[in-house]
């Protein structure tokens, strides 16, 4: 595959670098094409390049107790990973798994180390992140602290709601009912019941692959566990 500087400029870590910064990269990395299902980096295996996704979509995957992969995030084209492994040296640890056809760019550590060291624009973008990733995981605890199953579905879908559009929230991207299963540590078929709860009392609708938040502040109650919804049980039939 071509390594045009269109793709590199759409890269989140290289998105304020000059033209001539953004050559020389391309010299440096290295395209690798991995098909549906493809295993593009394993847990507990280290890396020695930092891996940017040029086109495709990943999905991370964490391993359950008892062997099971779960789904937790995507990867999608202008995001990176795998810069911890290059800063501390440690392997990675959640697997990512190519749910589509997708292009990778490989820059090497040592590459990479030197533009953390010679660029302020990327170390910024790296900080951006880190922050962003220590936040989500004082969410998830915080998600952990709640006594009610239910509560603790309910935060995590509000931990991934966006409001790209005006007044419209959406929650997108959700990791499949077992992710959100660890994530807020019930079971599955709690996840099952909570977001049926949520539908059929009108405070999210289904819409294909997202869920539309129609009472977002019923849902932000509902996540603090401030409130619960009261499930109406179906009436018993008569014996004839």
């Amino acid at each position: 595959m071509i390594k045009p500087l269109e793709l590199l400029r759409k890269q989140k870590l290289l998105a304020n670098l000059d033209e001539s910064m953004l050559i020389q990269i391309q010299r440096d990395i290295h395209v690798q094409r991995f098909e549906r299902r493809q295993m593009v980096a394993r847990h507990g295996v280290g890396c020695d390049s930092l891996m940017m996704l040029l086109h495709g979509r990943l999905q991370v995957v964490a391993l359950a107790e008892d062997g099971r992969e779960i789904d937790l995030d995507f990867v999608e084209p202008g995001d990176y990973f795998g810069e911890l492994s290059i800063i501390d040296g440690q392997p990675g640890s959640v697997s990512i798994v190519a749910v589509a056809d997708s292009y990778i760019g490989f820059l090497p550590r040592h590459k990479t180390r030197w533009l953390f060291h010679h660029c302020p624009e990327v170390i910024e973008e790296v900080l951006q992140k880190l922050c962003s990733t220590i936040r989500q995981a004082s969410n998830q605890r915080s998600v952990l602290g709640l006594n009610r199953a239910y509560s603790r579905v309910y935060a995590v879908l509000m931990n991934t709601a966006k409001n790209p559009t005006g007044h419209l929230v959406t929650i997108e991207n959700l990791p499949n009912q077992q992710g959100i299963a660890v994530l807020a540590n019930v079971s599955r078929e709690t996840v099952s019941r909570a977001i049926q709860a949520l539908v059929n009392t009108g405070i999210v609708q289904k819409d294909y692959s997202r869920l539309i938040v129609r009472k977002p502040q019923i849902l932000e109650k509902l996540a603090k566990g401030e409130a619960e919804i009261q499930v109406r049980k179906k009436p018993r039939e008569k014996a004839a």
